[in-house]
This record gives structure tokens, sequence and C-alpha cells, in this order.
């Protein structure tokens, strides 16, 4: 079970350090942390969802089937997720032209004769020819 709650633990704080990744998103948007502070509401939804994580996992028990990790377990999942700061970093490099093939309508796709393809996936690749 201890090694589920680390699971969780770094997912947890992966999706709280992407929180501060999504505030910025356009392309001459370095800077993650401008005006880090000027939005009260954001803060506060940080700050909580910090807190209540580090309660799920530390007095959560069986209610939430979690094992409380010691100072070092927490240090290495908190490293992790800061890794999405650093990731969501490296991805403001790659220009955007690289991911003009992707499409994520749900429109039926045909082949040729105008019959329905079967395709489970909604997300799919535009040809490219362009």
């Amino acid at each position: 079970m201890l090694h589920y709650t680390i699971v969780f633990q770094v997912f947890v704080f992966l999706q709280i350090f992407n929180l501060i990744n999504a505030r910025k998103i356009g392309d001459d948007e370095m800077n993650v942390f401008k005006g880090f502070f000027d939005n009260k509401m954001f803060i506060i939804v940080f700050v909580l969802t910090i807190v209540i994580q580090c309660l799920l996992i530390e007095v959560g028990g069986q209610a939430v089937k979690t094992w409380p990790l010691n100072t070092t377990q927490n240090v290495v999942c908190l490293s992790i997720g800061f890794g999405s700061l650093i990731w969501g970093f490296i991805l403001k490099f790659i220009p955007l032209r690289f991911f003009q093939c992707i499409t994520l309508d749900d429109k039926v796709q045909t082949d040729e004769d105008g019959n329905e393809k079967k395709s489970q996936s909604v997300m799919g690749l535009k040809r490219l020819s362009t």
C-alpha cells in the first residue's frame, strides 16, 4: 500500500505544480511566476490543495487507503512533482508548428468511398502533407 501512496502523492504534486505552469501558456510568456501573488484566490486554492493532500496522506489511513510518508519520501515526491515545472519550461522552447498535425475533433472519419471508419479514438492525426 505504501507504493500506491507514493504514486498518489507524486500525481497530486505533479498536478499542483502544473497549476503554476498553466498560468502562462502564451509563446512569449516564459516566466510562470510573474504576477504569482497577484491572484489571491489562486494562492488560496494552491495552498489549500497542498494542505488537504498532506492531511489525506498523513491521517487519511484506511478511509482513503493511504500510508503515512516520512520526510524523505515526501521530499522525493515533491521533487518529482517539481519536475512538472521543469518540463513545462522545456516545452516552451518547442515551436507550435510541431503540434499542428494533432487534432482533437470528434468528427466521424470516413474513407475514400465515404464509408465510416471504425475508430475508437477521438484524437486523430491530420495528414502531414500540408
